[in-house]
């Protein structure tokens, strides 16, 4: 405790001392992401804001409310059914997802001087750090050419035995953005690797605490040094390259004065992008955790080696164009053509098996996009060959934007109807724990929405009902299985924001209720409550202390398969009904941002704890964080 106090005190010496230099200007900074495999341009506003820095971390800005072992860096699935990512291709990567940098979640630069940022969290108790570090650098070429990089490492040892997890990722991105050609390419490394645990063996150390300290606390699976770990790869490359045709026409500004304005008809662009995903499950010896698992398929074998792949090359190519080129006829048109080739690669008996497949679809896009009424985006597409021939796509949504008196409010109706082929890997696996043969058949989903906003009343509310057909989950031994019949999934999502002179409360009630419990498990109600207090002190430093609790009603969550990274159901264990609460501070000076934060303060004033993620494994005990934020620009 005393080495973070000193940390902090020379942080805020620093930053006083940088606060009497002469202000520098806020740098001109455009941010955007690729928002689809179109490298459709969805501008984001940059990451500067000093309120809520605490929650600043993979876990708390997936989901208020998640299913881990506990730790930074372990596999994690939302307790929010409609905040879980569409399942993947390799269904190993479902657990990794909040971790993994993608082409979708990429942020590109365009900046007048060169823009970095260094950051900086940590945590946990004098025996088990957190440590996490995030490093960007990106540099404009004159008005049109951007280059950068960024590196991301985090190492979290856990507060409990055999769970410590270390991630890397780093990028080199670059765009372009000419009058008539426009690109955006990077390269994306993504290595993770997380010790599994099996969860706590007694369950009476959380909820009947008897002086053992969490580190102490025994664990199914064996320990840090020779025990059982994942390593999980994914690395990317796209490049998204695309040519405008269109015309000039002149643009009055005055009397008489007009500039030449380029109106863009017809955008043709390529999308290569090429992935390689691999997941690793390891144990020194089998005789070990043999009393874990049910089977062992080779006891011959002396330690464990699972291991999964999935390389790709997809290629799109698609003709768009542009709905500003005719007044009489706004709307945009998109057809394209998707050309993707997977190789799957497992271990079957220490031999390795390996199919490749090639898929073909096609597909196009009716949208508006411009417009203070109405806005709509409706996309259709079709499997035309491979195992994905005949998948069919249709989703869409429409929004209506109006003023009422001085508020603004939004109106706007969504919605999807899809068929899916299972997961080769859902269909065949073989492995040390677990083997399996289906043959599934089509997955169908239908989803509609609706969400009614008022921004500047800081509300928001989202209703969405899902039917799923054929489903396909993990039953109570942990393997795949397809339910025929259909589920049900109604979600209502509010948030809702109050501010009273310096202080503001925000919100946000999530309910849910699935029509099979058993298969699908979700909890009724999750909160999330954020009560501060907030000024600017000294005319430079902006200051926000608070305090904000998670808490969700009590069910059967999922429990989690170590040897697959899956999460199956369960019926012998309830989890939730416990808030967690966190105490922070939050500053703002400058180019700095910094904050302290009292993690699960109110696990100290409870004598019969009942804090677990999911069956077997407790989150982290009272642990103090810390973080620091700094831009640099010239």
């Amino acid at each position: 405790m005393k080495k973070n106090t000193f940390f902090l005190l020379c942080i805020f010496v620093v930053s006083a001392a940088y606060a009497q230099k002469p202000l520098k200007k806020q740098p001109y900074l455009k941010t955007w992401r690729v928002s689809d495999t179109f490298a459709a341009v969805d501008t984001i506003p940059a990451d500067t804001l000093y309120l809520n820095f605490q929650d600043d971390n993979l876990i708390d800005r997936f989901s208020i409310a998640n299913s881990f072992n506990g730790n930074l860096g372990s596999p994690i699935q939302s307790k929010i059914y409609f905040d879980r990512p569409l399942s993947s291709d390799f269904l190993f990567s479902d657990a990794y997802f909040p971790y993994i940098k993608r082409m979708d979640n990429l942020t590109f630069y365009n900046t007048k001087t060169p823009f970095s940022n260094i950051s900086y969290h940590q945590g946990g108790s004098t025996f088990r750090k957190e440590e996490h570090i995030k490093f960007l650098f990106t540099t404009n070429f004159g008005k049109k050419l951007n280059f950068g990089t960024t590196l991301d490492f985090f190492s979290a040892w856990g507060e409990y035995k055999n769970q410590s997890a270390k991630r890397f990722n780093g990028s080199l991105f670059g765009s372009f953005d000419g009058r008539r050609y426009k690109a955006s390419g990077a390269l994306v490394l993504n290595n993770m690797s997380n010790f599994e645990n099996g969860g706590i063996v007694d369950l009476a150390d959380i909820t009947d605490p008897r002086g053992i300290e969490a580190k102490d606390i025994p664990t199914q699976l064996r320990g840090n040094s020779d025990g059982a770990f994942a390593k999980y790869n994914y690395n990317t490359f796209f490049y998204n390259h695309q040519y405008y045709t269109g015309f000039e026409r002149p643009v009055k500004i005055g009397e008489d004065s007009t500039y030449m304005e380029y109106v863009p008809v017809t955008r043709f662009a390529h999308t290569l992008k090429l992935d390689a995903t691999k997941k690793r499950y390891y144990e020194p010896t089998t005789a070990t955790d043999s009393a874990f698992y049910r089977h062992t398929y080779m006891p011959d074998l002396t330690s464990t080696n699972d291991s999964a792949s999935l390389q790709s090359i997809t290629n799109l190519f698609s003709v768009h164009m542009e709905e500003e080129f005719n007044k009489w006829m706004q709307f945009g048109l998109t057809a394209y053509l998707q050309q993707e080739t997977q190789f799957f690669t497992y271990n079957v008996d220490s031999l390795v098996e390996r199919k490749s497949f090639t898929n073909i679809k096609a597909g196009g896009i009716l949208s508006k996009q411009q417009g203070r009424i109405l806005r709509y985006n409706v996309q259709g597409e079709i499997g035309l060959l491979g195992y994905k021939a005949g998948n069919i796509l249709l989703k869409g949504n429409i929004g209506t934007y109006f003023k009422l008196w001085n508020d603004s409010v939004a109106l706007v109706a969504k919605g999807f109807m899809r068929t899916d082929e299972p997961s080769y890997f859902l269909q065949r696996y073989n492995s040390m724990h677990f083997r399996w043969e289906n043959d599934f058949g089509v997955i169908y989903r239908t989803r509609l929405g609706g969400r009614f906003s008022i921004p500047t009343r800081s509300f928001d509310l989202d209703v969405s009902v899902e039917n799923i057909m054929n489903h396909v989950y993990f039953n109570p031994e942990a393997l795949p299985e397809q339910f025929s019949g259909g589920i049900q999934i109604l979600s209502a999502n509010l948030k809702q924001d109050f501010r009273v002179g310096k202080f503001a409360l925000e919100n946000n009630v999530a309910y849910q209720a699935s029509s099979r419990q058993d298969i699908l498990p979700l909890p009724a109600l999750a909160l999330f409550h954020n009560l501060y207090y907030y000024d600017l002190w000294f005319k430079v430093l902006s200051v926000q202390m608070g305090v904000n609790m998670r808490y969700h009603t009590a069910y059967y969550a999922p429990a989690y398969m170590p040897a697959t990274g899956q999460f199956f159901v369960q019926n012998e264990m309830k989890t939730g009904n416990f808030p967690v609460v966190n105490l922070y501070l939050n500053f703002h000076l400058k180019q700095v941002r910094f904050f302290l934060q009292y993690y699960h303060f109110n696990q100290q004033f409870t004598k019969h704890g009942n804090y677990f993620s999911m069956p077997y494994y407790p989150i982290n005990p009272t642990t103090f964080k810390t973080g620091i934020s700094w831009n640099f620009y010239d």
